[in-house]
């Protein structure tokens, strides 16, 4: 085919070419600018724009002769400001190299463009040779680079960019070849190793990184939500002052564990914390709060693998012991009173005395059930006067 016909449809598809970047580029700053995003998202954003200003350039060659090496160095950057996004949005992590050697790459390019281009205008091939020498090593650091982001190999996004950027480097490959065994020599038709491959490259690369930040945009969202609803998972299920579970999540680790017991083996102890209010109102929420942590902290210390316990109130805590007789269940109720007391004394906190509800569930008795059971025996507890005669109800003074 004649290479006149490239020539005369080279300039059409130069413009095509930059409203397809300005379109790209468009859609970047839309998203920045209507969406969250994160630390090096406006960097990635500038590549598009400063990539979309290099065809602009070739469309503008004929303004001054320096628009071409202008151009190359407009299309070098990409790479390298991708790159930089990449710092900001992995702030975290120790890249092999610091980050004010990322502009070395393009700047040398340039110079080594800019050289040759000077020495020889005519010199078609050493200038195509030079950039795609310069091409192919901006993307295989960028590569390194991203190589040594921690946990890439986890993000499919991540290793989305990784092939890409050795994808860039291998299809400038043959171009380079093709350059370097034509560097000297006058080029009949220059097009081939020029132009034409080099604008539909462009395109398809700044579309597929388009592509690519976004996604790895909304990769960093759905971490974030992931952990938001771990986090609100744990606030929901877990009492954040006693680090025991809720009323709602003891219901449902306990109901589990119950239906794995045999029958009447299980026992359900109720306890709490008695006069809380009072001691609240005499030395400050502060001694009401480490009095529920220091139950708290000593029960699960006693409590046995398969044993759960949870907070079910303001000073009430309730635990299920699986295969635990009542004088066993009696025995770890005394254990804890002489800990928290020792700890108590240790740490000089007001006095304080615990009350305990416990009873052995029946064979086909709901959790519910033996709860509300508990329940009232611990309020026989704190009112009879005989309970300590009684082994499924007591109460105890530290």
């Amino acid at each position: 085919m004649d290479s006149s016909l490239f020539e005369l449809h080279l300039p059409t598809l130069t413009v095509v070419v930059c409203l397809v970047l300005i379109t790209a580029a468009a859609l970047m700053t839309l998203v920045g600018l209507t969406q969250r995003v994160y630390r090096g998202f406006w960097w990635w954003t500038t590549a598009q724009w400063l990539t979309t200003l290099s065809p602009v350039c070739l469309l503008l060659r004929d303004l001054s002769p320096w628009m071409l090496p202008l151009s190359a160095l407009l299309s070098l950057q990409w790479p390298l400001m991708m790159l930089a996004g990449l710092r900001r949005f992995h702030a975290r992590t120790r890249f092999p190299m610091p980050g004010w050697a990322d502009p070395v790459l393009p700047l040398l390019g340039t110079a080594a463009y800019a050289a040759v281009w000077a020495r020889d205008a005519s010199d078609m091939a050493a200038r195509v040779a030079v950039f795609s020498l310069f091409n192919v090593a901006g993307y295989l650091y960028a590569m390194w680079h991203v190589q040594a982001i921690p946990g890439w190999r986890l993000s499919p996004y991540l290793k989305a960019v990784r092939l890409f950027l050795i994808g860039g480097a291998v299809l400038q490959a043959p171009r380079l070849v093709t350059a370097m065994q034509n560097w000297g020599i006058p080029l009949s038709d220059p097009q081939h190793i020029q132009q034409p491959a080099v604008l539909l490259g462009l395109v398809v690369a700044v579309m597929v990184s388009v592509y690519m930040c976004l996604l790895l945009t909304y990769e960093r969202t759905e971490q974030e939500l992931r952990e938001s609803h771990r986090q609100l998972r744990e606030l929901a299920d877990i009492d954040m002052l006693t680090q025991v579970p809720t009323r709602r999540h003891f219901n449902e680790i306990a109901g589990a564990a119950l239906r794995l017991s045999r029958p009447e083996s299980a026992v359900v102890l109720r306890i709490d914390i008695d006069h809380l209010r009072q001691l609240n109102d005499l030395h400050g929420h502060a001694a009401g709060d480490e009095a529920l942590k220091l139950v708290a902290t000593h029960a699960r210390a006693l409590l046995g693998e398969r044993d759960v316990i949870g907070r079910i109130g303001g000073d009430q805590f309730v635990a299920l012991l699986p295969d635990m007789a009542l004088q066993d269940a009696l025995h770890l109720a005394r254990r804890l009173v002489r800990t928290v007391a020792q700890a108590r004394e240790a740490r000089g906190l007001p006095g304080l005395s615990l009350s305990f509800g416990m009873v052995s569930v029946r064979e086909g008795e709901t959790l519910a059930a033996a709860l509300t059971r508990a329940e009232q025996a611990l309020k026989a507890s704190q009112h009879d006067e005989g309970r300590q005669s009684r082994p499924c109800r007591d109460s105890m003074s530290l």
